[in-house]
């Protein structure tokens, strides 16, 4: 029932989830938020209204020993009485004690559809799958810091599907209980740094806090929106169906599943035949480079089953 302050609701919430469940949101905290974006949590389970408070918390230097204060109700107003000393008193509005659980569950679900993903899956109990960033990225949430440190956490995210190249949404937690992540190959990002930042939906996670920084300049960058394409900070000209074969392999190599099937190059593609295709990319990589042997290397093949990859790392590559 403290008098904390944060920018935005959002951030309240994250901070107030923590400790863990049962999290809870007292009026105090909760009465500047209050209107209509309020309203449709409360209506979306995030928020379940619980019975006032009928006691307040003491003062942060007192002495009385006492954990909490009673609540009375003198000369019509409500006051937090202090048993040592009654200028500390404090008055208090019926808002102040209208008290909120914070359901993880549904906080989760709220973050996913707020950034544009689907519905959020649990991997362990108080840890979510929220989806894959537009890079490739598998992204996942953690509301509380005891779940954060749940020893099968890294396994369970290992399970899931291309999840090699994996982001961790996670209250902030020390040098020390972030080296197993680090070890793990996991990104771990604050959520008070890249969650409830953006309006009008200030729930959303912004996108570009998933990736972790760059130590280097990628020796293959593609923007998907422009159709570029830049080989070792050269500009190459790729026509379209060879440009959605490379985009192909990028996603592979991102998310560590390395071959791409001769199958699925075939099903994403019409009227060619994948090794067409490859030898025209292999053309367009190598058009003017200085060893152009060197750059055809890029896209090696497997023979069983019949597939293609980059022969790149996934640092090498920006997939925008």
């Amino acid at each position: 029932m403290g008098s904390c302050m944060v920018a935005t609701l959002a951030r309240l919430l994250l901070r107030r989830s923590e400790t863990g469940e049962p999290a809870f949101l007292w009026g105090r905290e909760a009465k500047p938020f209050y209107g209509p974006a309020f309203d449709r949590l409360i209506a979306a389970g995030v928020l379940v209204a619980r019975a006032p408070a009928h006691e307040w918390q003491v003062c942060d230097d007192c002495a009385c020993g006492r954990d909490w204060r009673p609540i009375e109700r003198i000369e019509g107003r409500l006051v937090a009485v202090c048993p040592l000393d009654h200028k500390a008193d404090l008055v208090l509005d019926p808002e102040d004690l209208e008290g909120y659980e914070i359901r993880a569950a549904a906080l989760a679900r709220e973050i996913a559809a707020a950034s544009g993903f689907e519905e959020p899956s649990e991997v362990i109990a108080g840890a979510w799958h929220v989806g894959r960033s537009a890079s490739g990225r598998q992204v996942f949430l953690v509301l509380s810091r005891l779940r954060a440190l749940e020893p099968g956490l890294i396994a369970a995210i290992r399970l899931v599907d291309g999840a090699s190249q994996s982001t961790l949404i996670t209250p902030a937690l020390s040098a020390a209980e972030r080296v197993r992540f680090a070890g793990a190959g996991i990104h771990l990002v604050s959520s008070e740094k890249c969650i409830g930042d953006s309006e009008p939906s200030c729930f959303a996670i912004d996108p570009a806090k998933l990736e972790p920084a760059r130590t280097s300049t990628p020796r293959l960058s593609i923007v998907r929106s422009s159709h570029r394409v830049i080989l070792d900070g050269i500009e190459r000209h790729v026509p379209q169906q060879p440009f959605r074969l490379l985009v192909q392999l990028a996603e592979a190599a991102v998310r560590g599943s390395g071959f791409v099937r001769t199958v699925d190059i075939e099903a994403a593609t019409t009227g060619r035949t994948p090794s067409d295709l490859v030898r025209e990319l292999r053309d367009c990589l190598a058009a003017d480079a200085a060893d152009p042997d060197q750059v055809r290397r890029l896209i090696k093949n497997r023979r069983s089953p019949a597939g293609y990859a980059l022969a790149l790392a996934a640092h090498e590559l920006e997939l925008r």
